[in-house]
Order: C-alpha cells, then structure tokens, then sequence
C-alpha cells in the first residue's frame, strides 16, 4: 500500500475505523495533466509519468495542517552545492561552541554540567529564558544514543533550574535543528531550550483544537489520531509511547511520537526514531519536544508530551524545502508515510505493533 492508494484504503477499513478517520482528516485526489514537448521528453527517462499525475491531498480537520503528496515532485532537477560537505562538517577551527566556557554566555544561574554536554545561555534570545545544550562533540551526525540521552535529561535540569529562578515560566520547549539546512547556525551539536510563561502559539492552538475534540466527540484526540494511523498500518506502540509515521507531514518523513509519560522508555523510542533517520541516510532534521507545564494548569491534565522529527534534505542541496505553498497554503511532500513506517517498524528497537 502507498499514499496515492489512500482513498482506496480508507474505503476498506470498518465502519468504525472509517468513522473516525473521516472526523480527523479528508482526502481528495486531482490529476495534473500536461504536454511534454520532443527535446524534453529526451531528458525524461519516463516521460508518461508525467503527463498525467495523481496528486493525494490529506488535510487534519481538527488542526488544519494539510499535505499534498505526488511522487512525481522527488525526480524534479535540484541544484547542488559546490564544495566538499563533509570537510565542512568536520572542521572545528572557529567554532565558539568547541570551547563553550570560554565563548558562550551562562545563564544568571550558572552551568549545568553532563558527561556528554553543557548549557550555555543564548546569545540572541527568542525567549526571555532561552539556553542552549551544547554536544561535547563537534560534528552533529555522529551522536550516539549515550550521548543523546545524557543531553535530555541535562535539558531536564535546565527546565527545573530556570523554573526555580521564575515560578511563572511554566511551558518547556525543546528543539534540535541538525545542520544549516534545518536552520542551524553553528554546526556544532546543541538543543534550543525555552521556558515561557505562556504557551507557544502553535501548541496553545494544538490544545485547543485538541479540547474542542474532546468536547464534540468525547474521545481523545491524541488517542483517536493514533486509532486512526494503526488502521492504516501507520502507526506502532512501544510500551506506553505512541509512534506515527504522520499522514498530515509539515516535510519529508515527518514522525510523530507521544505519550503521557515523560520518562527513559520515550527518550529511548524517540532516539530509536533518530537511528532510523540515521539509516535512511537523513543528514539535516528538526526535532521538536513539547511537554505540557510544569505546574498544574487546568485543561492541560489529557494534553501529553509530543515530539515531532522531519527531515530536511540533502545537505547539498542548493533550494529551499520550504516556498510560498508551505509557507501560506499546504505542504508540498514526496516521500511516503507507508514507506517510513515500513522502515520504523524495521529499525526502532523492540518496536512492535500494537
């Protein structure tokens, strides 16, 4: 089964199953048709791809976040780099993030120190607490589970050490943005943090439409989203951790992973969803952690912890992944949820469906 079958797929599921996939998403599908002329149709190895494309458009009723699916969009000539990526990567001559503690700023409560990496404060704040957990090693491809986990739980200090010092900053936030193509400055392995008082837009509009669910069909969002992707054979549970290989992706490959729990069993599922990047050979990726606050809030008791991974293209790549479509109207998406969930099923360890 693949994406530009889904319509068909949906059909065949039961009542039930059909039921609630039709209250979280909709499906339609359009043909694109064209004439190729003759010195064209000699570059294109198979030219009657072309001429008439289905394209499979999937839009979240609930959240709104809508895709477009064709293909076709992956053969498009792309224009390369000049230069040699992987000496880029390596070099560490320069790198402010090589010696952190002498050119990095601190937080005004100081650093906290991991066996595999340290915080630092950021420089240029987009938050009015905003750190940083910078990678002992330099090259951000080469991480390893230790590594990794070592630096969330840092991250968890963090949260808990900036909570201390404002009791009203409440909403934690976690980004790793994996090289210049997912919108790194410095190559040099870190975590973005922040603690905010109020929620991020994006995540108070996800809760809301989240409540507004809950409300309307008494059922859970979260839990009816993943029904609806373990229909489709979209979706896995490792233990209480819920893993999605997204049928609404902002990008390519997009995975959603969630739970209630925020303990070792979903750190180490989230970084299995990271080794399965690692070989489907993904070199630039954001991640994105959101947790609910740290301190009881009403309506955030069923909101629970979500992260989310895209792939953002081959470092040599010269374009953009990101134009005026995803920008302002839908993501434009080549690559298959089936095929990804093929391959999380393959790769993340233990990882059973449910």
């Amino acid at each position: 089964m693949d994406i530009l079958n889904l319509k068909t797929l949906v059909r065949s599921l039961p009542r039930e199953e059909r039921k609630i996939f039709r209250r979280i998403f909709r499906v339609e599908e359009a043909i694109g048709s064209l004439k190729i002329p003759a010195e064209l149709r000699k570059r294109l190895d198979k030219p009657i791809l072309f001429e008439r494309q289905k394209i499979v458009k999937v839009t979240n009723r609930v959240t709104f976040e809508g895709t477009y699916f064709n293909m076709l969009r992956a053969l498009r000539p792309i224009e390369a780099k000049v230069g040699n990526i992987k000496n880029r990567i390596l070099r560490v001559e320069g790198c402010p993030f090589c010696s952190p503690l002498k050119e990095t700023a601190e937080d005004i409560f100081g650093r906290i120190s991991g066996k595999h990496g340290v915080t630092a404060s950021n420089l240029a704040k987009y938050d009015g607490w905003h750190g940083l957990i910078i990678f002992k090693r330099h090259n951000p491809l080469e991480w390893t589970r230790e590594e990794v986990l070592d630096n969330f739980r840092l991250a968890l200090k963090w949260f808990s050490e900036a909570h201390k010092h404002d009791r009203e900053a409440i909403y934690p936030f976690l980004v790793w943005n994996c090289l210049w193509r997912a919108g790194a400055s410095i190559i040099h392995g870190h975590f973005q943090l922040t603690l905010s008082r109020t929620p991020h837009p994006k995540i108070e509009n996800l809760h809301r439409q989240a409540r507004k669910y809950q409300a309307k069909y008494g059922s859970n969002y979260f839990e009816d989203l993943y029904k609806v992707h373990k229909s489709l054979g979209l979706a896995a549970k490792l233990r209480e951790v819920y893993i999605l290989a997204y049928l609404t992706p902002i990008k390519e490959g997009e995975i959603l992973v969630f739970s209630w729990r925020l303990n070792l069993n979903f750190f180490k599922t989230l970084i299995g969803c990271l080794e399965t990047y690692r070989k489907l050979r993904v070199e630039a990726f954001n991640l994105a952690l959101t947790m609910p606050p740290m301190v009881e809030v009403e309506g955030w008791k069923d909101f629970p912890i979500i992260a989310r991974l895209v792939d953002r293209g081959k470092l040599i790549e010269q374009t953009s992944d990101l134009g005026g479509m995803e920008l302002y109207a839908a993501s434009i998406v080549s690559s298959d949820p089936f095929k990804l969930a093929e391959e999380l099923r393959k790769n993340v360890p233990s990882l059973k469906i449910s």
